[in-house]
C-alpha cells in the first residue's frame, strides 16, 4: 500500500501580513480584504491577529516614524531625556515614539527609524539627539543615512569554543556521524531481517528506503515490510537496543552526560525535551495516527538586556541550522523553523543564507539528498511582542493565531505546533549540539569551573567599561566576568557597583551585599550550597553577608542563595550613582507594556503597579502611607499576579519594585513625599 507525502506546515496569516505591510508600509484595508478571499479567514480573524503584535501597523503611518528604546539598559543611557529632547520633531510628517527593547542593549541608547519608501526599517545606536534630528531631517528630503550594522560590532571571541568548526567552512561533520550512526542501526536491521526465509534482497531493500524516509515513498509497502519499519522506528520487538531502533540514543546520552540545559532561562535538560518528542513521535507510529514533528528555535529574544542570540543567529547560524537538522534526525521529526525577532534583519538574512547553502549541499530541504528524505526548514519572522519568547506564545503566533500563552499541561513536546510534538529551545542550546556531538557530552561537562559544568554566553550592559555578549566557563564569579581583563573591564568611571540585574527585569535587582536580614535565604549557615561557596571563595561559612560579586554564575547555585532564585542570560550592571527605584519603576512600565492581556490579575495588576510607581517618583506618595498602606497592597498585589498569571511575564511584574523596596530603601524614601522628596518631575536617566 502506497503512503502519501509528507504534509508540510506553512504559516499563512503572519507571513501574509508581513507582505502586506511591506508592500504598503501598513497593512491596508484593500490588501486584507484580498487576503481574507484568498484564505477564507474571516476579517475579524485577521484583525484579531493584526491588532495583538506591535509590529503591525493597522494606519498608514506618517512620512518619518522613530522609535527610541526605553528599557533597562537604554533607560540607564538617557532614553528618556533624548525622548523628550526628540519630542520637538513631533509633526504631520514625524512620529517619535517610545518603544520595547531592540536588542541592542551593548550600545544603548538604540533607536529606530522607519521611512516611507524604505524596505527595511534602520537603526541607529549611540547616537545624540542632534544625530538623530539630522536622520529625521535627511529622511524627510528622502535621504537615507547609512544605519549602524550589527556585523560591525566588535565580537569578543577569546577562548570561545561554540564553535567546532573554527573559521573553515561548516562541513556538518556532527550530522554526517549522526547519519552514519542511523545507517549502520539500519545494516545491522537489515541483516536480521535477511535471517528470516521469506525476506528477499528486493524487500530488504524497500525496508531500507522506506525506514530512512519514515514511509513516505512512492512503491507499494507489503505488510512484513511495514511491519520491520514500525518496529524499527519505534525500537519495538526485535528492534530493541542501541545498535537497531535505539541508535539515537547514544547521541541522546551525550546530551545527557553533557547536562546541557534550556539557556533562555527554565533550565530544562535539553535531553528531557528531545527525548519526550523523541518518545511522543514513536507513540504516534504505534497507534498508527499523525507522526510529524517539529523543531523550533526560539530566537525571540526580547528580554530587556538580553542579545546574546542575536550574535550566534549573525556570526555561526550553521551551527544553529546543523543542530535543527541533527535534532530532525534525533527525534525522527519532520520539519524545523528557525524564529527570529524582526528587529533582527542581518540575522534573518544570515540564517536564510545559511539553509540556502545546507540545502544545496543535501542536508535539509525537501529532498535531503545526504539525509535520504524530506527536512524542510524555513526561517519565521516574529511580528513583535515580548510575550512571544514564552515559547507557547511563540508557537499560537506560528499557528497564525494570538500571541498569548496556554495552559499547560499538556506540554509542547506532545501537543506544540499543529498540536503536534515539538521541540523548541533557545538559539544556545541549539548552538551547543555539534559541539557536544563531536567533542562528547563528558569534555563539553569539563569546561565548567569551581566544581559546575559546562559553558554559556551572557549578554553584559549598564554600567560597564565594555558592555558585550561573553562565552564563559559555568561557575565562573560575577567579579571575574564585571571586572576581568578578558570580559567587562570594570566599572564605567571606576565606580562601585551598587546592584545588578541577574536577569533583566525578570530577575529583579540585587544590592551588591547580600545579608542575613536581607536577601540571603532562612537557615542559609546549613545550606549545603552555601558552606561550599564559603570553602571555594575563602570567606568564613558563620558570615552574615555575601558580596554579590562571589556568586558563581550557575542557574543551581542562584536558585539556592539568590533571593530571586533567577539567573538569565542579561545582566545588567548599576553602579553607585544610579536610583534603583527608578529603575525598579521603568521595569514595571516594561512589563505593563508588554502583558498580552489575556490574565486579568497581570493586565490590571501590571497597570496598577506601574501607576504606583509613577507616583512613587513624582513624589506623591506620603512616607507613612507608603510603609503602612502601599507596600503591604503592592506585596498583596504582587501575590495574586504570580498566583494568577498563566506564564512568567505575570509571575515577574511585582518582582523589579519588590527588590527596589527590600534592597534599596534609601533610594525609594528618597521619593516619598514629606521626607525630603524632589519636586515632581522626570528623571534625566529617564
Amino acid at each position: 500500500m502506497a503512503v502519501e507525502r509528507l504534509t508540510l506546515y506553512s504559516p499563512v496569516l503572519v507571513p501574509a501580513l508581513h507582505r502586506i505591510q511591506q508592500q504598503f508600509g501598513y497593512l491596508k484595508q484593500e490588501a486584507l480584504t484580498q487576503l481574507s478571499k484568498d484564505t477564507g479567514v474571516p476579517q475579524y480573524r485577521l484583525q484579531a491577529v493584526a491588532s495583538f503584535f506591535p509590529h503591525f501597523q493597522l494606519t498608514p503611518p506618517k512620512k518619518v516614524v522613530l522609535r527610541i528604546c526605553r528599557d533597562l539598559s537604554c533607560n540607564l543611557a538617557g532614553s528618556g531625556k533624548l525622548l523628550r529632547e526628540l519630542d520637538a520633531l513631533t509633526s504631520e510628517h514625524v512620529t517619535v515614539e517610545g518603544v520595547s527593547c531592540l536588542g541592542r542593549c551593548d550600545r544603548a541608547p538604540a533607536a529606530c527609524l522607519s521611512a516611507q519608501g524604505s524596505e527595511h526599517e534602520n537603526y541607529y545606536f549611540r547616537r545624540s539627539a542632534n544625530e538623530l534630528k539630522a536622520i529625521v531631517a535627511a529622511n524627510l528630503e528622502g535621504v537615507q543615512t547609512a544605519p549602524d550594522r550589527d556585523v560591525d560590532q566588535t565580537f569578543v571571541r577569546d577562548d570561545t569554543m561554540i564553535d567546532p568548526y573554527k573559521g573553515d567552512s561548516p562541513d556538518y561533520r556532527a550530522v554526517r556521524a549522526a547519519v552514519t550512526a542511523r545507517d549502520a542501526s539500519l545494516v545491522a536491521a537489515m541483516e536480521f531481517l535477511a535471517a528470516t526465509p521469506e525476506w528477499t534482497p528486493g524487500m530488504l531493500e524497500r525496508f531500507r528506503i522506506a525506514a530512512i524516509r519514515q514511509l513516505r515513498v512512492e512503491f507499494e509497502i507489503e505488510p512484513a515490510i511495514r511491519e520491520a519499519v514500525r518496529c524499527w522506528q519505534s525500537e519495538i520487538d526485535w528492534a530493541k537496543g542501541p545498535s537497531l531502533g535505539g541508535w539515537s540514543d547514544v547521541l541522546l546520552n551525550e546530551l545527557g552526560d553533557a547536562d546541557l540545559r534550556g539557556l533562555g532561562g527554565a533550565g530544562i535538560p535539553a535531553v528531557q525535551k528531545w527525548r519526550d518528542v523523541r518518545d511522543a513521535v514513536r507513540r504516534a507510529r504505534q497507534r498508527e495516527k499523525d507522526d510529524r514533528a517539529f523543531i523550533v528555535v526560539n530566537g525571540d529574544e526580547s528580554e530587556p538586556g538580553t542579545f546574546k542570540d542575536r550574535e550566534l543567529l549573525l556570526r555561526s547560524p550553521h551551527l544553529v541550522v546543523e543542530a535543527v537538522i541533527l535534532a530532525g534526525l534525533i527525534t525522527e521529526a519532520t520539519q524545523g523553523f528557525i524564529y527570529i525577532r524582526h528587529e533582527y534583519a542581518e540575522q534573518i538574512e544570515a540564517c536564510r543564507a545559511e539553509i540556502r547553502r545546507a540545502e544545496n549541499i543535501g542536508f535539509c530541504g525537501e529532498n535531503a539528498m545526504l539525509l535520504g528524505r524530506s527536512f524542510p526548514i524555513s526561517v519565521f519572522v516574529s511580528p513583535g511582542g515580548y510575550i512571544c519568547g514564552e515559547q507557547s506564545a511563540l508557537i499560537e503566533a506560528m499557528s497564525d493565531r494570538r500571541g498569548e500563552p496556554r495552559n499547560m499541561p499538556p506540554k509542547l513536546e506532545t501537543n506544540g505546533l499543529e498540536n503536534l510534538p515539538t521541540l523548541v529551545s533557545n538559539v544556545e542550546t541549539f548552538a551547543w549540539v555539534p559541539f557536544i556531538c563531536l567533542n562528547s557530552g563528558k569534555l563539553y561537562a569539563e569546561q565548567g569551573v569551581n566544581g559546575w559544568k559546562g559553558r554559556r554566553y551572557f549578554s553584559v550592559s549598564g554600567d560597564v567599561k565594555r558592555p558585550g555578549v561573553y562565552e564563559v566557563p559555568m561557575g565562573l564569579t560575577l567579579r571575574e566576568l564585571v571586572y576581568g581583563d578578558k570580559y567587562c573591564q570594570g566599572i564605567s568611571g571606576d565606580k562601585k557597583l551598587k546592584g545588578f540585574a541577574p536577569s533583566g527585569p525578570s530577575g529583579g535587582f540585587l544590592p551588591a551585599k547580600l545579608t542575613a536580614s536581607k536577601g540571603l535565604p532562612r537557615d542559609y549557615l546549613n545550606n549545603k550550597s552555601w558552606q561550599a561557596l564559603a570553602t571555594r571563595r575563602g570567606f568564613d561559612p558563620a558570615s552574615l553577608e555575601l558580596d554579590i560579586l562571589d556568586l558563581e554564575l550557575e542557574l543551581n547555585l542562584f536558585r539556592a542563595l539568590s533571593p530571586t532564585q533567577a539567573l538569565g542570560a542579561g545582566l545588567v550592571v548599576y553602579a553607585e550613582d544610579r536610583d534603583m527605584a527608578e529603575q525598579a519603576v521603568n521595569s514595571v512600565e516594561f512589563f505593563r507594556n508588554e502583558s498580552c492581556g489575556k490574565c486579568v490579575p497581570c493586565r490590571l495588576g501590571s497597570q496598577k503597579l506601574a501607576s504606583l510607581g509613577s507616583h512613587l517618583l513624582n513624589g506623591q506618595i506620603q512616607k507613612a502611607s507608603w510603609e503602612n498602606e502601599i507596600l503591604p497592597l503592592i506585596k498583596e498585589m504582587g501575590k495574586a499576579i504570580e498566583l494568577a498569571s498563566i506564564c512568567g511575564l505575570g509571575r515577574s511584574v511585582p518582582i523589579p519594585l519588590m527588590t527596589a523596596a527590600t534592597f534599596f530603601q534609601e533610594d525609594v524614601t528618597r521619593h516619598l513625599s514629606g521626607n525630603g522628596a524632589a519636586p515632581a518631575g522626570k528623571s534625566e536617566q529617564e
